[in-house]
């Protein structure tokens, strides 16, 4: 193995459903695998309720905006190529991410501001033309009655640099679709030796631990809390649905572990973090999972208190034994993990959303025969930090 693969590139790029020729030559172990493999299946959906895709009649142009999915039930973002590939596995058998529709409605006010070098919205490699000067790529499916509008998006905090585009794109989606929910799910690194390969974090809070590029921001440290999930969306997640993609990865949980409590965070970074046997990026105590993207969502949801929004991640890699303190090599072993199984472990995280969204539709059924209910407050703006925020987690 040579061992020269960028990891930013494998993070965001990596395609278990095609894996990338560089990513080959690189000495990537998962690239050799095929797509059967890498990918999740065969989940036993309630009668009635599997997610369903829903093509449209006349593909749309790539310049059209959202507008024809307004009122829709659901918008479901999320981030990288493994994870959009893992969604159209469940979400739209049948039609994989290469015939996903793309979207570049407005892009000339976008071109200007995503600056970074590595942005996939900037990348002029032939196997990337799909999300050059791209906001990203769309489908539509059906969850029983439920309208959900999937979008794997082509913007990323993390990499387009300073003027942080992907605020604006959600504030545009949430405007533009106003749905009556949006869940950002994908992969994250598990925080703490007790989170293993596979379980999955249903944030209870979302925070930013900003140190580097956007350590100066106003919101660098800034923390929201996302909508209570609907009644029964735990009990929804059942073992027959996350244990037949668990069983597929090696040392993971036979049935995922979902952490779900108020105090379990999923804490976004500005660059890609993980946690390792040493601590050394200081992310224990701060949550369960840390991404690269979620507490931006949050952010940009603070203007629309109507729409509910969760944070759902799956930890695609553990916490990584780091026993020669070189951060370098365990960087490369976390990019290792995630390319081998985050498709799989990616399978649990996207069985939690399908349940939110399937509780929720069955609550609105439910309330539709009842006499209408207060509605429920949601706090989502940023909070005060204090020390109790940096102490551990009760685990």
């Amino acid at each position: 193995m040579s061992g020269s693969f960028d990891v930013d590139d494998v993070i965001l790029n990596y395609d278990p459903a095609a894996p990338q020729h560089r990513f080959r030559q690189a000495g990537l172990r998962a690239a050799d695998a095929v797509a059967e493999a890498a990918l999740p299946h065969g989940i036993p959906w309630p009668a009635g309720a599997a997610p369903t895709p829903a093509p449209l009649a006349i593909p749309p142009a790539e310049t059209d905006d959202l507008s024809r999915f307004k009122g829709y039930d659901a918008v479901v973002m999320t981030w990288t190529a493994a994870e959009a590939s893992a969604m159209a596995s469940l979400f739209t058998p049948g039609y994989p991410t290469s015939v996903w529709y793309e979207y570049r409605n407005d892009i000339a006010r976008y071109i200007p501001l995503v600056t970074g070098g590595k942005a996939p919205f900037n990348s002029r490699q032939a196997d990337m033309a799909r999300y050059y000067h791209s906001l990203g790529l769309y489908f539509p499916c059906t969850i029983g009655g439920a309208r959900v509008l999937l979008i794997k998006s082509g913007l990323h905090l993390d990499y387009d640099g300073p003027a942080t585009p992907l605020h604006q794109l959600v504030q545009g989606i949430a405007q533009t679709v106003a749905p009556k929910i949006f869940i950002t799910t994908g992969t994250g690194g598990g925080i703490g030796a007790n989170v293993s390969l596979g379980d999955v974090v249903i944030a209870g809070t979302v925070r930013f631990d900003c140190k580097h590029q956007f350590a100066a921001k106003p919101w660098a440290s800034a923390a929201y809390t996302p909508t209570a999930l609907p009644a029964d969306a735990l009990a929804a997640i059942t073992p027959a649905l996350t244990r037949v993609n668990a069983a597929r990865i090696p040392n993971a949980r036979p049935v995922p572990q979902m952490f779900a409590a108020a105090t379990d965070a999923v804490v976004t970074t500005d660059f890609f973090a993980f946690d390792d046997s040493t601590d050394y990026y200081k992310l224990q105590g701060l949550g369960r999972a840390c991404d690269m993207g979620d507490a931006m969502v949050g952010n940009a949801l603070k203007s629309f208190p109507h729409i509910s929004w969760y944070s759902i991640r799956n930890a695609s890699d553990p916490q990584i034994p780091n026993p020669n303190n070189d951060i370098n090599e365990a960087n490369k072993e976390a990019a290792q993990i995630y390319a081998s199984y985050g498709g799989l472990t990616t399978a649990a995280s996207l069985i939690a959303t399908w349940a939110v969204i399937h509780a929720a539709q069955a609550g609105t059924g439910a309330a539709r025969e009842k006499p209408a209910a207060a509605p429920r407050k949601r706090a989502n703006a940023p909070r005060t930090e204090t020390p109790a925020d940096h102490r551990p987690h009760g685990r």
